[in-house]
């Protein structure tokens, strides 16, 4: 009998230049060329980025998914080792960001040798989509961030005329207090910009054909999916689900992981707190030394990931990192002796997952209240900047967080994250949101197994470009 000829659907991926971005697009990918319910289609995948994030990543390449490096222009005080946001002095984002948008015709050579079926970008290269536009390739967006944060952003810059956010949970203050908090945390606006920085998204968004696609499931996000949909004027929005990564030899000292898990092998059931803000986050000298005070008045067994800026490629161990000084050190003294301080990465993941980890105090980046809400553990928020105030008032909407005051994102008191991370850990409030986050644990876990809505991307793309009469329909 005659085997029948399988359709292929190339597929490439831009993520944005950050690890926090690339590792879902990849967990993505992974999904797609590996799951068996295609029909007579065969999914292949290459990710373009730069050869400083790629080098990391060569032992996740498979013969189905490719790396592909783009090379940036080379512009002052960015040198190659800096082409990626990992140890980026701040001050430097907008250079990288510049640095970006000059390889858009780089970027179309690669589609022009990929001949790719369909592209999937990021937010922050909206004129990636009319690069393959220009090739006739259809692109979709798809989103890292929640779809709430997305919603609300997209929102503020203008896509909802006069009206206010309607859901009441996911506001900052006032609409004033909200435009500001968006003018200094979020545009940043550079003069020497090819793109405003107020236009990145709802272009990308606007330039997406047929639908975006947000790494959310619907089961927690449904209402900011249909108001992201309202804003986009109908446009559907595609949940690809929570895309959880399995951190299990991800990186990092494989001896110190063993120490750490081995740590937490002797701590009582509930009992710890993991404080962690992102693999891209450096806190000031000021943040550190209300941590470390916070972590210890506490009373409660702690795992502190505390990350400091590099200075690779620069040269100069004086660099600034944003915060008015150079790299960043613990405060002069501090020896916790009923914790562990790790430096750098961390298996966050399985961290969560010991039976010993009773909190979690996060800056509430989107990937790490998915994975706090995957584990069940609660989460103690600590918004820093970006789109993170919109992750805690999240959790703490899904009744699965508390909150550390704070007058301003970026300020806290030592006093305060230790009455957090008691009330959470040992006190009544604690025990309700262990409850909620128990539940939760089961409505992650079932969407981030169920390959429906990955089966239901594949279709989508594949109907883009002509072929979605070679997949699967399920029954």
């Amino acid at each position: 009998m005659a085997q029948v000829e399988r359709e292929q659907l190339s597929v490439v991926m831009f993520p944005w230049l950050a690890h926090g971005h690339i590792n879902p697009y990849l967990e993505l990918a992974r999904r797609l060329t590996s799951a068996a319910n295609h029909g007579d289609l065969d999914v292949t995948v290459h990710l373009v980025s730069t050869p400083a994030n790629l080098a990391s990543l060569a032992h996740k390449e498979t013969d189905r998914i490719r790396f592909v490096p783009l090379h940036l222009p080379a512009l002052p005080d960015l040198p190659p080792a800096l082409h990626t946001t990992k140890h980026l002095p701040p001050r430097l984002m907008p250079v990288l960001k510049r640095a970006c948008d000059l390889a858009a015709p780089r970027f179309g050579a690669l589609l022009d040798d990929l001949r790719p079926d369909v592209l999937l970008y990021d937010f922050l290269q909206p004129w990636a989509p009319l690069e393959a536009a220009a090739r006739g390739v259809p692109a979709a967006h798809l989103s890292t961030c929640s779809a709430a944060a997305t919603s609300f952003f997209a929102h503020l810059l203008g896509a909802s005329g006069d009206r206010v956010f309607p859901c009441e949970a996911m506001r900052l203050g006032t609409p004033e207090e909200e435009a500001k908090y968006t003018e200094l945390f979020v545009l940043r606006e550079n003069p020497n910009a090819l793109v405003s920085e107020r236009d990145r998204l709802l272009l990308s968004l606007a330039r997406s054909s047929g639908f975006v696609a947000v790494k959310t499931c619907p089961a927690i996000e449904r209402p900011y999916m249909d108001y992201l949909s309202e804003l986009l004027g109908g446009k559907e929005i595609v949940p690809v689900g929570p895309l959880l990564v399995d951190d299990s030899g991800a990186g990092g000292d494989g001896a110190e992981t063993d120490r750490v898990m081995r740590w937490l092998d002797g701590q009582e059931p509930g009992s710890v707190v993991l404080a962690s803000f992102g693999s891209e986050y450096f806190m000031s000298e000021q943040q550190i030394a209300e941590m470390a005070r916070g972590l210890d008045l506490s009373g409660v067994p702690f795992v502190w990931v505390v990350r400091f800026p590099k200075t690779s490629g620069l040269g100069d161990e004086g660099e600034d990192d944003g915060h008015g000084g150079a790299a960043r050190a613990l405060p002069p003294g501090f020896a916790p002796t009923r914790g562990l301080v790790l430096e750098g990465w961390a298996p966050q993941r399985r961290i969560l997952s010991h039976g010993a980890c009773g909190a979690f105090l996060t800056h509430c980046g989107w990937s790490s209240v998915m994975e706090s809400l995957a584990a069940g553990v609660p989460m103690v928020a600590l918004p820093l900047h970006i789109d993170q105030p919109l992750g805690a008032n999240l959790a703490a909407e899904l009744g699965a967080a508390a909150r550390v005051p704070q007058e301003r994102f970026g300020e806290f008191r030592a006093e305060d994250v230790a009455s957090a991370v008691r009330a959470v850990v040992r006190g009544e409030e604690g025990k309700a949101l262990m409850r909620r986050a128990g539940e939760l644990r089961e409505v992650v876990a079932r969407n981030d197994a169920d390959g429906a809505m990955v089966g239901d991307l594949v279709r989508r793309m594949a109907r883009l470009c002509g072929k979605e009469q070679r997949v699967a329909v399920p029954n």
